[in-house]
């Protein structure tokens, strides 16, 4: 009786072991798919924010051609009309020059 009762506690025991061996094992296989789900969710995250990123990129370069051509046409609009109260100031000085030499 007493063996039976030593051998119940012996099964008992393993049994107990099994299932500690059988919760760890259960616990390392959620920590590994929570982890492999955390790691998945970081790398689709940086590929979102890569895309956002290159998206911000080419509109900002996109906007600063627009900008550096529309600087262009103001300046070269005010080159020539520089040009022009140039040339009229000259065709003013020509003629001063011409009416004083005819004089």
């Amino acid at each position: 009786m007493i063996k039976d009762i030593i051998n119940q506690i012996k099964e008992s025991e393993e049994k107990a072991k099994e299932i500690i061996t059988s919760s760890k094992k259960e616990a390392s296989e959620i920590i590994e798919k929570a982890y492999k789900k955390v790691n998945k969710q970081i790398n689709d995250a940086d590929i979102k924010a890569k895309k956002i990123f290159d998206k911000a990129e080419a509109m900002a370069l996109e906007d600063a051609e627009a900008e550096k051509s529309r600087l262009e046409a103001r300046y070269e609009k005010k080159i020539k009309a520089i040009r022009s109260i140039s040339r009229r100031k000259e065709d003013i000085v020509i003629q001063k020059l011409v009416d004083i030499v005819l004089k």
